[in-house]
């Protein structure tokens, strides 16, 4: 809680409040793979929550802004596909990047992905160093190095 009445002198000796990295959003119906990417990006910075299928990230896509989505294609209720069609033309965030992620090799899969408005196609398992460096490109954030990449 700041002190707004505090001498200028008294707000400065606490420093500025430490800055949060890129909002980002893991969907994924697996909860190891969700817990894997939030690892990764957590470690890079990034602020990462996470939603078990495409209602459950819809839904969140509509009350809080993100920065970035990482999402699955194939998990119930809502697969990756009608979610990221459904983020492109119904929420807040129509311009958010997104970036797939799937078991889901054929290039008909990838085509798919971008014909509903995916900016990115990935096959499982994705690089971690490259995928940290993509999001970072997609938010706008200066590069630095991968926590664990390669020197």
């Amino acid at each position: 809680m700041t002190n707004d009445h505090a001498p200028d002198h008294a707000r400065a000796a606490s420093g500025p409040a430490p800055l949060a990295g890129p909002r980002l959003l893991v969907v994924d119906d697996a909860a190891t793979v969700r817990a894997y990417h939030r690892s990764i990006f957590a470690a890079a910075g990034f602020v990462v929550a996470e939603a078990a299928n495409g209602y459950e990230a819809l839904e969140r896509t509509l009350i809080e802004p993100f920065d970035l989505l990482i999402v699955d294609v194939n998990m119930p209720m809502m697969d990756g596909y009608a979610l990221v069609e459904a983020v492109r033309t119904g929420t807040a965030l129509p311009d958010v990047p997104i970036i797939m992620i799937s078991t889901e090799g054929e290039s008909r899969d990838a085509d798919e992905a971008y014909r509903r408005g995916a900016n990115l196609y990935l096959v499982k398992p994705a690089d971690p160093e490259q995928l940290v460096l993509t999001a970072r490109m997609l938010c706008g954030v200066a590069a630095a190095p991968v926590p664990g990449g390669r020197s």
